[in-house]
């Protein structure tokens, strides 16, 4: 029995956590200003709570499903449903060994009447007219209240994506809004009456096209399970079909035009179940038809990278792209095609792959040339930690392709049959590179474009020791009449507003058919025009969020930009910069447009979770005379120039 008491006492003392000399007593407690509650109703709390001989160290408030620490007390909160709520405290001293609880239960009383939302809308003296985009449309609140004391005082209008909260009834009244773009949209009243209930009404309203304005032809979600990160959608050369390609190796090819939105194609890339990751990702359509993709493999038990050739929905061959580990994400931008001296190759630019055929660089193949008839490996070259953009190959056989790090893009001559590294010396050196010497490029997505003489190319980088982006302009072609010997240098270059952001698709140049430079930065986004020579800033456009691709000009005059963080497609007029419309898509657009060869605007994004593909009626017939990589480019592919 002895033991016993004496156990007790030992387990009270650490109960406790304070010598016999100390004593603490803490009580946990609090009060409401009311017993019971009707719904719209101010809960008021009071703390009693109290500990002597100690601190109170935590307090623990759980009520109406939220938990919250505070030593004091909840904010005043309103109860917006009827039934019984239980309110729970939980105190800790600071020795950390006494807790104490009290809770107490409120009723509440729901006796409150929703309102009755209702709506019309007129223009002049017509009621309930059609009208066309950028036409002003007053909207007319016809809510009401049926409990006797009740009272609206809040309106809340969503017009289609965008949100008008007032609570001044005079001005709730009759609410003026102009559509930018056309198509079915769904106007939404919500109203709260005077005890916070609330309801909805929503109208399914048919606005007209007009001149400047955009409209949804079709949308087609396409994966579960992997992300849109810097992809962008790759139209066929006859505009029958459209590609997509999630992060998941999940390849789609969707009918294409303003009737299409039918699934072609339907293929899983990664059949080895290889992790993957929100790369940057694109497929190319040759133009016979054929789609090159790339993907996960498993050949002899190991994981490989894979150039996947898809022609008529299947899978017509894989060609081996070197042993990678499962979890490597190893390719970024889409395949290039290079017709040069008679023969076909398909170029794809990887991180770290093994590729151990003699053809390809024993091992160190960081840009790879296959012959798409039989797949095999033809070509492989090195880039110093590996290359992370699309790779552009030039009419003249020229190759460029970046390297990781400060590298810049490094150029492969074609001589001799194969091709060979520009460098001064025999060194695995990068100085003969593109923005290697005092510039970092980044050409997440392929940031590179190429102007009609075939030689001049701009892209996007940083200079060393700046944050902010800006454009470089380097004639190419010369370096083929004297190679190893020259050491690129700038034509010319300007600094830009925005940064880049890697990993994505970071920043595009476009082109102008009178020769004006349109380049993208992101965070901030901005779209800037330049002068042909390099000399004159023409204007520049703020994006209301980032931009992380590419931009595309249409033979409209116009030029439309994924805004990443609003989810929206925005036109602009390539004249002056102005916003022409604004159209919203997706939840993020992480991707850069393509304009098809119809003139249906395609756009990859993420919406409701899912990737999906977006087909926009827009009023360009076609893309402008253009190319870079990503945009005047419909199928990804082969350079105009």
């Amino acid at each position: 029995m002895k033991r016993i008491i004496i156990w007790m006492m030992a387990a009270v003392a650490l109960t406790v956590g304070c010598t016999p000399d100390d004593e603490i007593r803490a009580h946990a407690g609090f009060s409401t200003d009311k017993e019971e509650y009707h719904t719209g109703d101010l809960v008021t709390i009071t703390n009693t709570a109290m500990a002597d001989g100690a601190l109170i160290a935590v307090c623990k408030w759980e009520y109406m499903g939220q938990t919250l620490y505070d030593l004091e007390a909840p904010e005043p909160f309103y109860v917006d449903e009827g039934g019984e709520f239980v309110i729970r405290q939980t105190i800790t001293t600071h020795r950390g060994s006494v807790q104490m609880s009290c809770e107490k239960t409120i009723r509440v009383i729901d006796d409150n009447t929703p309102p009755v939302p209702d709506f019309s809308w007129r223009i002049g003296n017509a009621v309930e007219p059609a009208f066309h985009a950028g036409e002003e449309v007053e909207f007319i609140d016809r809510s009401s209240d049926p409990d006797p004391d009740g009272s609206i005082v809040e309106w809340e209008w969503n017009f289609g994506g965008t949100i008008v909260r007032m609570t001044d009834p005079a001005e709730a009244a009759a609410v003026k809004f102009t559509f930018s773009s056309h198509g079915k949209v769904n106007v939404v009243l919500t109203v709260t009456d005077n005890r916070r209930a609330k309801a909805s009404a929503t109208r399914t309203i048919e606005v007209g096209k007009s001149p400047t304005s955009m409209g949804i032809w079709w949308t087609y979600p396409y994966d579960t399970s992997g992300t849109v990160k810097g992809s962008s959608p790759a139209v066929s050369p006859d505009g029958k079909y459209v590609y997509a390609l999630s992060s998941g190796y999940h390849l789609v090819g969707v009918t294409a035009g303003a009737e299409g939105g039918a699934k072609a194609c339907d293929l899983n890339l990664n059949p080895a179940g290889a992790s993957v990751d929100s790369f940057v990702l694109t497929p190319s359509v040759d133009e016979d038809g054929t789609v090159y993709a790339v993907g996960h493999t498993e050949i002899g038990g190991a994981d490989h990278a894979g150039l996947y050739i898809v022609r008529d929905g299947a899978v017509l061959r894989i060609a081996d792209a070197g042993v990678i580990s499962r979890s490597e994400h190893f390719f970024f931008g889409s395949p290039a095609i290079l017709n040069y001296n008679g023969a076909k190759y398909v170029i794809v630019a990887a991180k770290n792959v093994n590729n151990s055929n003699a053809n390809m660089n024993n091992g160190s193949a960081h840009v790879q040339l296959f012959d798409p008839m039989t797949g095999s490996g033809v070509v492989g070259l090195h880039a110093n930690s590996g290359s992370f953009g699309s790779p552009v190959a030039l009419k003249n056989g020229i190759i460029l392709a970046s390297g990781g790090g400060n590298y810049g893009t490094r150029i492969y001559l074609p001589i001799g049959g194969s091709w060979t590294f520009n460098r001064p010396d025999s060194g695995n050196d990068n100085t003969g590179n593109l923005g290697a010497n005092g510039y970092r490029i980044y050409q997440y997505g392929s940031a590179i474009a190429v102007g009609k003489d075939g030689k001049t190319v701009y892209e996007v980088g940083l200079k060393n020791g700046a944050s902010n982006a800006m454009i470089l302009c380097y004639d190419v072609a010369g370096i083929l009449a004297a190679p190893h010997t020259i050491t690129p240098s700038p034509l010319w270059s300007q600094m830009l507003k925005g940064t880049l952001v890697a990993k994505t698709a970071a920043g595009g140049v476009i082109l102008g058919e009178e020769g004006t430079v349109y380049v993208s930065t992101s965070a901030p986004g901005y779209v800037t025009a330049i002068s042909a020579d390099g000399q004159q800033i023409l204007w520049e456009h703020a994006a209301a969020g980032d931009i992380n691709g590419t931009p595309a000009l249409g033979n409209d005059g116009a030029i439309y930009y994924n805004d990443c963080t609003l989810g929206n497609l925005v036109k602009i007029d390539a004249t002056t910069g102005e916003t022409l419309v604004s159209l919203h898509l997706a939840d993020n657009l992480i991707s850069s447009p393509t304009i098809g060869p119809d003139g249906v605007i395609y756009c990859n994004g993420m919406l409701d979770g899912k990737p999906t593909l977006f087909a926009i009626d827009s009023t360009p017939s076609a893309p402008a005379d253009s190319w870079s990589q990503m945009a005047g480019n419909p199928s990804k592919t082969a350079c105009k120039y």
